[in-house]
């Protein structure tokens, strides 16, 4: 049994070096286990193609830090995953996990000997530029154009909040610009078109720490969510932000939804995009997503899962 663990001392604004120190003793008597501290962005790309070979992969992070071993992972290996949510949003574990975790704990099964495994569903992103330029990225809870990705670039850079506290800050912050995107859209050879705030896709519920904005996708379904949120004044979307961080957004019609295996979006005005909060680029003009017909295999302690191996 060989257990790598990759953890990201910078996650949620020092929950990362604690729990580093937390778990270090630990870490440094099992002879099975190899920890490894990401250093710089995208640092855990880097290791996760070097420790695709191992049995267990444990991801100490935010969504940013999963988002980075899901793009360097190979994806025909047949590790096993477990993630220890100590980001500042941790969205995709709002999905995953069926209660609140303790990361303790949740540390301790997945270095247990029989762990329950899940398969989760991930999606392939293309996005192209207005230049030209490609981007080829995996999504493993959400992609967004427009207004929330205009958000997920402010967050990106704030020093001064974390978690849900940030995303909000990072709103009103983007209320002043208040940029809509016009676009049109193909999704399983279904047409739509539109002048909206932003399109969102998820795999996961949420965005921004518990931003409830795609409420009825599953990370385990084999199909993608989009929602198209289309809202004309800064007011009206302040008054969503409550339903958003209660779940009750499925009944307004600001909200559509859709569902879909492959989508493609073109915008007349080039915009900012995110994938899994992680601004992308500025100015993505043709976007395609598509859910991967492989899957992902995590260790789960809370909810339903299934012992594969």
């Amino acid at each position: 049994m060989k257990i790598a663990i990759i953890i990201n001392p910078e996650a949620g604004k020092g929950n990362g070096r604690n729990f580093f120190d937390k778990i270090k003793d630990l870490l440094e008597h099992n002879s099975t286990i190899e920890y490894f501290l990401t250093s710089k962005p995208l640092h855990a790309i880097e290791i996760a193609k070097n420790v695709s070979h191992y049995d267990r992969i444990i991801i100490c992070g935010g969504d940013g830090t999963l988002n980075e071993v899901i793009n360097g992972f190979d994806i025909n290996s047949k590790a096993v995953l477990g993630l220890i949510p100590i980001g500042s949003g941790n969205d995709f574990s709002l999905s995953f996990h069926s209660e609140k975790a303790d990361n303790m704990s949740l540390l301790n099964y997945y270095l247990s000997d029989s762990p329950k495994i899940r398969e989760v569903n991930f999606g392939n992103v293309k996005i192209v530029d207005s230049n030209g330029k490609e981007f080829h990225k995996r999504l493993i809870n959400s992609f967004g154009v427009g207004f929330d990705a205009k958000v997920a670039f402010y967050n990106q850079h704030n020093k001064v909040f974390s978690g849900t506290f940030s995303y909000i800050y990072s709103i009103l912050k983007s209320l002043f610009e208040f940029n809509k995107i016009d676009f049109d859209a193909t999704y399983d050879n279904k047409k739509i078109s539109g002048n909206a705030l932003f399109c969102a896709v998820g795999n996961g519920r949420s965005i921004g720490g518990g931003l409830y904005l795609m409420p009825n996708a599953k990370i385990d379904d084999n199909i993608l969510n989009l929602s198209v949120v289309s809202i004309n004044s800064r007011f009206k979307l302040l008054t969503l932000l409550p339903k958003a961080m209660s779940n009750s957004l499925t009944t307004r019609k600001e909200l559509v939804q859709y569902e879909f295996t492959k989508l493609n979006i073109t915008l007349n005005t080039p915009f900012y995009t995110h994938i899994d909060g992680e601004v992308i680029t500025d100015k993505a003009k043709n976007i395609q997503v598509d859910i991967s017909d492989k899957k992902l295999y995590f260790m789960c302690k809370y909810g339903r899962g299934l012992n594969v191996f």
